[in-house]
Order: C-alpha cells, then structure tokens, then sequence
C-alpha cells in the first residue's frame, strides 16, 4: 500500500490471510511513477518465496 488509509488493511485482509503485505509513507496513487525502486523491490520480495 503507498500511502493509503490504514483501516483499507483491514478491509482486505479480514482473515489475517494475507501472505505479503507492506505499507508505504512515500508513492500514491501511481508509485511505478513516483517511487519506482520502492515498487520493484516490493514486488520482488513477493515473488522471492515463490522461486523454485
């Protein structure tokens, strides 16, 4: 999440199912534009574990 309500979490995650999650103060509505270093290292992270 960059930069968004904390109660949203908690609307999408309301099992404590989520497998990744990480919130952002930088970045808005389009972080691939805005902070895209923070982006691509978020989305690495994710896709680490799923590496065969």
């Amino acid at each position: 999440m960059f930069n968004q309500d904390p109660l949203l979490r908690k609307f999408l995650n309301p099992l404590g199912q989520l497998t990744h999650y990480t919130e952002y103060d930088e970045g808005g509505h389009f972080p691939a534009i805005e902070v895209p270093d923070l982006l691509v290292d978020d989305i690495r992270t994710f896709l680490r574990p799923l590496r065969g």
